[in-house]
């Protein structure tokens, strides 16, 4: 199959809507074919969330497992009172308030959605993406969008249409590009039927946005007594199984900057004497990369497996940053062979919850420092 792929970028949701370039994207999913598409988190992998084979697919061509639901994105109110069962009055404050945006939320599901979507739960999630190309996309093909992440099951996400390119060329017949994601790891999910109320994955959407409208909100964790039940069978993804990981070894460094500093060097010289390609993901400022060894500091070549997430614009924090550029950071490392990738970890506030939130399921080892 030839993948093409195709120019979205820069354009309004106005104009999108009478471009013939949607009109064939939206014609390829109302044939049941698959599409990859920008959305301001990560790129998604489509498919008509009402077509049962069409959704089959998607777990053949990512090589998902089948007991990990897909999440649902719609364009409008209406979609969603199509597939639900009902709209609790609480969750239509937050629809009001969050969407379009980053913010999942589940439902009980009616049946006109396929038991494959949610992995045979009777819950479903769904969210509103902001990307206008998104948008367009679900408006013109008239019905729910089935859509994980535009990669092969495992891998670091999406967040560039070359990206997907890279992962899924000859399995799915066209690539929208969006350019690059502004938000850069997937969405935040929350179980609003459960008493309290849970993150069960934490994204896009701070917790600290969520709390004045959800003051009882909680994060889920494996060991709390309330997330027994989740453990079995998750309603999310993102809860079971290992994801975002490159080919390369990933060890995350967590911890006071300059214990992590002291402890990332050693291993740096451990893995360079073993004869290993290593590389660095720099997000903390307190942390010198100089002296790390004669190599480093007089080889451009090794200069050049040093990615640096810190940036000045005041525009963003540092876990804005570090979110739009974390995956990106894992496939250019892949890309470049390196056996090894040393991160250096963020803080727990707000979008630093699900930066570290995905390091630690990529991650092959978590060094913790005092």
């Amino acid at each position: 199959m030839e993948t093409q792929v195709k120019d979205f970028r820069g354009k309004s949701l106005e104009d999108l809507l009478e471009d013939p370039a949607i009109k064939y994207a939206s014609s390829l999913i109302r044939s049941g074919k698959l599409v990859g598409f920008p959305t301001e988190t990560v790129y998604g992998l489509g498919a008509s969330a009402l077509d049962e084979n069409a959704v089959k697919n998607i777990y053949k061509v990512k090589g998902r497992p089948q007991d990990n639901p897909i999440i649902v994105h719609i364009s409008n109110m209406d979609m969603l009172e199509s597939i639900v069962a009902e709209i609790p009055n609480n969750v239509k404050e937050l629809c009001q308030r969050f969407w379009p945006g980053p913010l999942t939320l589940l439902f009980n599901k009616n049946e006109n959605l396929p038991n494959i979507v949610t992995a045979n739960l009777e819950t479903v999630a769904i969210r509103m993406p902001s990307h206008p190309v998104a948008l367009a996309l679900i408006e013109k093909s008239g019905t729910p969008i089935a859509a994980p992440s535009a990669n092969l099951s495992g891998f670091p996400s999406p967040t560039k249409a070359e990206h997907v390119y890279n992962d899924l060329r000859g399995r799915i017949p066209l690539i929208m590009d969006g350019g690059p994601c502004n938000v850069g790891v997937e969405s935040t999910v929350i179980d609003l039927m459960q008493d309290p109320p849970i993150v069960l994955r934490p994204g896009g959407t701070d917790i600290e946005d969520l709390l004045p409208y959800i003051p009882n909100l909680k994060v889920f964790e494996k060991q709390k007594k309330y997330d027994k039940k989740l453990n079995n069978t998750p309603s999310s993804p993102g809860m079971k199984y290992r994801h975002y990981s490159p080919k390369a070894k990933v060890i995350l460094f967590e911890g006071r900057p300059k214990a992590m500093e002291s402890k990332l060097k050693e291993f740096y010289r451990n893995y360079k004497n073993a004869g290993k390609k290593v590389a660095i993901i720099h997000t903390q400022s307190e942390i010198s990369l100089e002296n790390l060894g004669f190599e480093l500091s007089h080889h451009t070549s090794d200069k050049e497996l040093i990615i640096s997430l810190l940036d000045n614009d005041s525009r963003f924090s540092l876990a804005e940053v570090v979110a739009k550029g974390i995956f990106a950071a894992l496939r250019d490392f892949d890309r470049k062979k390196v056996d090894i990738i040393l991160v250096e970890g963020i803080t727990e506030k707000e979008r630093g919850l699900a930066v570290m939130n995905r390091l630690r399921k990529a991650a092959d080892r978590i060094i913790s420092s005092n």
